[in-house]
């Protein structure tokens, strides 16, 4: 079993991320747009949008909450290298925690805005040097030549 994990400072990869992330983010969000949603005459095509918006939302952190948890026992099991389910898993934490980040980054002049809330492009240090490997100067991954 491994040790517990403490959420890390500063955030580098999805696996670093903990379900404690979560909840300052659903906070942040759903207060931001519940003033959008007062903003709106109420029963117009606005208001509606906006208070599905807040819903959706809502429910993005639940999911990510809950992909996170199942991380969890995926650290604690020592299975981070298994294939198929496993790395769907990261994936989506990924997936769901950068949906909710671009959210959140409509809001980043807000002074409650917290800067760990950005997409995370990779989901380990062995994940983000594969990649650089695998690209050119160019950013594109077949070199000079054209896709095959």
């Amino acid at each position: 079993m491994t040790a517990a994990r403490k959420p890390a400072e500063l955030l580098e990869f999805s696996d670093d991320l903990h379900v404690e992330d979560v909840d300052p983010l659903r906070t942040f969000l759903a207060a931001r747009l519940r003033e959008i949603v007062a903003a709106q005459p109420d029963g117009s095509d606005a208001h509606f949008a906006a208070e599905r918006l807040e819903q959706l939302t809502s429910a993005d952190c639940i999911q990510l909450a809950d992909l996170l948890v199942a991380w969890e026992v995926v650290l604690e099991e020592e299975r981070t290298e298994e294939p198929g389910e496993t790395q769907r898993l990261r994936q989506d934490v990924s997936i769901w925690w950068a949906r909710l980040c671009r959210t959140a980054d409509r809001f980043r002049d807000h002074p409650d805005h917290d800067p760990r809330w950005r997409r995370l492009d990779y989901m380990n240090l062995w994940h983000a040097e594969l990649m650089a490997g695998l690209t050119d100067a160019a950013g594109g991954v077949y070199g000079d030549g054209a896709h095959p």
